[in-house]
């Protein structure tokens, strides 16, 4: 996980708690949108996602790029941020 996933998931919670339900929808839906497009990058452009693995000095293995691991934090984080937005949208009045 990184700053992106603490921070979409703190201040949609922060804003949530205070009932700033529309504002925790919206933060959480862009969320979902940061996610996927990460995703979709990576799968596309596997060289960019191995860059950036060199770039945070993180391990890189040329047979397994990582890109299942980054596949399943996305899923799961979009997963989260999903029933998050579902939630405040609930409360927000959009469903």
């Amino acid at each position: 996980m990184n700053i992106t996933d603490y921070f979409f998931v703190g201040f949609a919670g922060f804003f949530y708690v205070l009932g700033e339900y529309r504002l925790a929808f919206w933060i959480s839906a862009f969320g979902i949108a940061n996610h996927a497009g990460a995703a979709v990058k990576a799968i596309v452009n596997p060289d960019w996602y191995m860059r950036k693995r060199i770039e945070a000095n993180l391990p890189v293995d040329l047979f397994n790029s990582g890109i299942r691991s980054l596949l399943v934090i996305k899923v799961i984080m979009i997963g989260v941020l999903s029933w998050a937005a579902w939630r405040a949208g609930m409360h927000a009045g959009y469903f």
